[in-house]
């Protein structure tokens, strides 16, 4: 018996305007309805692992393009770096894609000391907020997560391609170590990740936003200020406190300082990441059921996916008025099994599986190119 991971990825993809950092290729999902549509299979070898995209439709705005994002590095021997992303802005995809691909191995860069001191340069961004960060870590792991997230940041914003005034991007980062199954985890923004265990479910990053009153406290003492769910620097607002990018609302207190804690995994434990076009419409225990109705990574992440499109369609009688969030949920979880086959689907054989708006699907799909394998 050997640990298996497999991956089914639902998603389009192009890497023509995407990064490749030492190594690194990124999992943009949906950009244009021009990118090839693929499903496809990985085999890495200690733990099992699924991501599942679709991207998100609005009526009224029908060039709207896919601001999620995702990425996975796995280093055999040692270990595995996972990530969720979630744009926001007209450039929002630009910077999602950017921090999908710069934030891993700048944290294996700051992990193994081969990254510059960022001390000069977080007191930088301090200057600029006018107020000192908090940077308080308690493992080497979560002082370099918050030294990549800082780092990342700081190049985006010096990057002139890069439109990071108003424009930025959520992020969920975490590190499995092999050998101690400890996992570190960094957060900014609104997407969540649980962990689902024999006891029950736990929160291991949640949504930065001002409801939490030591976050609401930074805002506050800052020169923005808040009206209802969002924070505003002058007309520019945005619904959360934490996040990538936004240097405009970095002095109303939105900082790119994630939030980082480390817990241990049990055997049989699970960890989910989504965006917010999962938890905007499922909650924990829904996640957890279908998770349990469902043995492989994969499988699971596709029928989270899927559920969490139909809740956002409904029973749309005319599907030209939908509107949906784009969506990413990714599963891991540790499973010992022997290697078996994953045929990649068509898209009509995912959407009879669980999509309820197929007609939308295939309309959105009639413009894919083949893709060579």
């Amino acid at each position: 018996m050997s640990f298996i991971l497999s991956i089914v990825i639902f998603a389009t993809h192009s890497l023509l305007n995407t990064p490749c950092v030492d190594g690194f290729i990124p999992y943009p999902s949906f950009r244009t309805p021009t990118a090839p549509l693929f499903l496809s299979a990985y085999e890495v070898n200690w733990y099992d692992f699924g991501v599942c995209n679709i991207p998100g439709v609005d009526w009224k705005r029908p060039s709207k393009v896919n601001q999620d994002a995702w990425f996975r590095h796995d280093d055999v021997d040692q270990h595995a770096i996972v990530g969720v992303l979630d744009g926001h802005g007209t450039h929002g995809h630009e910077l999602s894609d950017y921090f999908a691909a710069s934030l891993p191995s700048e944290f294996l860069k700051q992990l193994n000391n081969s990254a510059p001191s960022y001390t000069e340069l977080e007191r930088r961004i301090e200057n600029l907020a006018g107020f000192k960060l908090d940077t308080n870590a308690n493992t080497e792991f979560e002082t370099a997560l918050i030294h990549a997230f800082h780092g990342t940041h700081w190049n985006a914003m010096s990057n002139p391609d890069l439109k990071t005034g108003r424009n930025g991007a959520t992020c969920i980062v975490c590190c499995i170590e092999k050998e101690t199954k400890s996992c570190s985890v960094a957060f900014v923004g609104d997407s969540r990740a649980i962990c689902i265990r024999k006891d029950g479910i736990h929160v291991v990053a949640e949504e930065t936003a001002v409801n939490l009153p030591h976050e609401r406290q930074r805002i506050e003492n800052g020169e923005g200020s808040i009206r209802g769910k969002n924070v505003f620097y002058g007309p520019v607002g945005i619904a959360m406190t934490r996040a990538l990018g936004d240097a405009v609302l970095l002095r109303a207190g939105v900082v790119p300082t994630p939030v980082v804690n480390t817990f241990q995994l049990s055997d049989g434990d699970v960890l989910v990441l989504a965006t917010d076009g999962v938890w905007d419409v499922l909650t924990n225990q829904d996640v957890r059921v279908i998770i349990e109705n469902h043995g492989k990574a994969h499988d699971a992440s596709e029928a989270i996916a899927s559920e969490a499109r139909k809740r956002w369609i409904g029973e749309l009688p005319i599907m030209d008025e939908a509107k949906a969030d784009d969506i990413t949920v990714m599963e891991c979880g540790e499973v010992c099994v022997e290697k078996d086959e994953i045929t990649p689907r068509t898209l009509d054989q995912i959407c009879s599986l669980h999509l309820a708006d197929i007609p939308l699907m295939r309309s959105i799909a009639s413009n894919l190119v083949e893709i060579d394998e």
